[in-house]
């Protein structure tokens, strides 16, 4: 049986973020049999309040060219105003274009072609909409209205800087004991 390369790239992105937050000394689990009650988050971090736990989404994908960080796909005109993501931290993994289209599930696709880009809630939300909004105001050259329904959201790399490899930020959410109280 081959698996198709889209499902398996998010479940992959998964796996190497809950590997990543272990090795940077955060305690990650997979919500796998809890997506119901944890919508909109792959993983549950613990914290230094046993009652509490931060929440992680995953968005995985490989961008349309380097210089860009690939977000995710829209839904639809909703997303001009309301928050895509609900969780604490929203974990953009972006894999190697050429490894990530051509890798056979052979192991070829390892670490080494992930990038990892750790953004708070509140800054992923806003940097998606408003790259959202940029696309969306873009004549197109048909003219018409751009439709917002399944439009793949790339932001400038320069932009994901300082979320790039940003465990720390994970690590530091989970020593205040911050995050959902279960």
């Amino acid at each position: 049986m081959q698996i198709r390369k889209q499902q398996s790239h998010g479940r992959i992105g998964e796996a190497a973020v809950s590997a990543k937050c272990w090795m940077n000394g955060i305690p990650a689990y997979n919500t796998a049999g809890l997506r119901a009650n944890f919508a909109g988050s792959d993983l549950l971090v613990d914290t230094a309040d046993p009652r509490k736990k931060l929440l992680i989404q995953v968005k995985t994908g490989y961008p349309s060219k380097p210089e860009y960080v690939y977000f995710t796909q829209t839904s639809g005109e909703q997303d001009l105003t309301r928050d895509k993501f609900v969780s604490d931290f929203v974990v953009f993994v972006n894999l190697d274009k050429k490894a990530a289209s051509t890798h056979g599930h052979r192991g070829e696709l390892d670490f080494a072609h992930l990038l990892y880009f750790v953004v708070p809630r509140d800054d992923a939300n806003r940097l998606y909409r408003e790259f959202v909004q940029r696309e969306f105001d873009r004549p197109l050259k048909r003219g018409g209205q751009r439709s917002l329904t399944n439009m793949s959201v790339y932001v400038p790399v320069d932009q994901m800087a300082p979320y790039k490899d940003g465990w720390h930020l994970i690590r530091d959410g989970a020593d205040a004991g911050a995050g959902l109280t279960l």
